[in-house]
């Protein structure tokens, strides 16, 4: 077993690094160590002994470290005093502790206990235990759960507030992308990664005219609920205006495998679902970066959950609003069309599409628990077990929602709060499916 383990005291003769603001961290001093018997005194990332505190260990190394450096540490065991446990590791690669020089650099008693490396496994397992159900304590339940930014600098508030290194670094997003994800978002849901791709700027012009490679910006959003991805709607102009996003998300119950497809100057990452495949492509240069998402995707597969019971959504109804049909003047056609989804059973959502310049007839959209509708000039029938993925456009342009590239029903970019409300629901009822 490896272990990531944060050094709390540098013991031996080394550099001491202060943070330096804009530079990482700086080397101001020379730290000078006698008698240094070859360990760092460290703690076990993401621990608890019981008390609250981080399971104490002793890092054997070559050369000494500095406080806060972060290492990842063999298990080689350890040993147990009265109230005090102490465990013992090395870099990979390094020469074994001597257990007898461990004992004394820790300043424990003659008469302490060795334990041997399975032993020492089996005390981080339950301390990695002890800590998750402490951090579940902690969940955050009011307002939106996932949003970390501007609570405290991401190097403090990670030791105060129980946010994800990703839902930290939200804050550094452009706000297009931000009120998508808060209209996409549920409250308790939880931001576990993203990987942003810039705008492309350096285009020549015969590539910029024959479209060869695509210049918008975008993001991949993987939380514990779906995955996200976001591309501006519009090409950039020089005045880099925001003219909203498309997005299209896939429910993490839905993804049977997720593989990255290395191509020239491309990292595409291919999700695999019952009902289709959808590839989301990003520069070549974040190739590592989409393979760590695909590693964290791949956990919500059915082959990683061995087993484990499924997650169940409550599918809560959204009352039918009559308000945007008096906006538009279709309240007689909005009733209709309502009335005609109500002969089939209360349907949970519906969101209609009103008559107006461009769209000669009223359309609705009706959501129910295994299929949709899509009403208006013809009826079209959609079971929720072949959608692949949702996608809607969140745009002062337009307002579009649709159903892996089928059902789609354009809507007025005012009324895409309740398009949004909508595809949440959708996404709970199709990952149900």
């Amino acid at each position: 077993m490896r272990v990531i383990a944060e050094v709390e005291e540098a013991l031996g003769p080394g550099v001491e690094f202060d943070p330096d603001d804009g530079h990482g961290v700086l080397g101001q001093r020379a730290r000078t160590g006698h008698g240094w018997l070859g360990f760092d005194r460290a703690a076990v990332s993401e621990s608890d002994d019981g008390s609250g505190r981080r399971l104490p260990l002793l890092v054997g190394l070559p050369a000494s470290t500095f406080m806060g450096a972060r290492l990842s540490v063999e298990l080689v065991g350890g040993w147990r005093s009265v109230g005090r446990t102490l465990l013992i590791g090395c870099l990979p690669g390094s020469a074994l502790p001597v257990p007898e020089l461990a004992r004394i650099a820790g300043n424990l008693a003659e008469g302490s206990t060795w334990i041997d490396r399975e032993a020492a496994q089996r005390l981080v397992r339950e301390s990695r235990q002890r800590f998750r159900e402490r951090r579940s304590h902690e969940r955050i339940v009011g307002g939106r759960a996932w949003m970390g930014a501007g609570v405290l600098p991401p190097d403090l508030a990670r030791y105060a507030t129980p946010h994800s290194a990703a839902e930290y670094r939200l804050g550094r997003l452009p706000p297009r992308y931000l009120r998508g994800l808060q209209g996409l978002l549920d409250d308790d849901e939880r931001v576990l990664y993203w990987i942003e791709r810039p705008i492309r700027r350096d285009v020549g012009v015969l590539e910029r005219l024959a479209r060869a490679r695509d210049r918008r910006g975008a993001i991949v959003v993987l939380t514990d609920r779906q995955l996200l991805w976001m591309i501006d709607h519009a090409d950039p102009d020089r005045f880099l205006s925001d003219w909203g996003v498309d997005i299209e998300l896939v429910p993490n119950e839905r993804v049977l495998e997720a593989r990255v497809l290395p191509r020239a100057g491309v990292a595409s990452l291919r999700i695999t679902t019952a009902a289709g495949d959808r590839v989301f492509s990003l520069p070549e240069e974040l190739a590592a970066e989409v393979e760590v998402l695909r590693d964290l995707i791949t956990g919500f597969t059915p082959t990683a959950a061995d087993g484990r019971p499924r997650r169940r959504y409550p599918l809560v109804p959204i009352p039918f609003d009559p308000e945007p049909a008096r906006r538009f003047g279709v309240e007689l056609e909005a009733d209709a069309l309502f009335g005609n989804a109500v002969r089939s059973g209360q349907p949970l959502a519906f969101l209609l599409s009103p008559r107006r310049p461009g769209q000669r007839s009223t359309s609705a959209l009706v959501l129910r628990e295994t299929e949709l509708e899509l009403l208006g000039p013809r009826i079209e029938r959609r079971p929720l077990n072949t959608v692949a993925s949702i996608s809607l456009t969140l745009s002062p342009l337009i307002g579009r929602l649709g159903f892996s590239s089928k059902a789609r029903l354009a809507v007025p970019a005012p009324l895409m709060d309740q398009g949004a409300a909508f595809a949440r629901l959708a996404r709970r009822a199709v990952a149900n499916q």
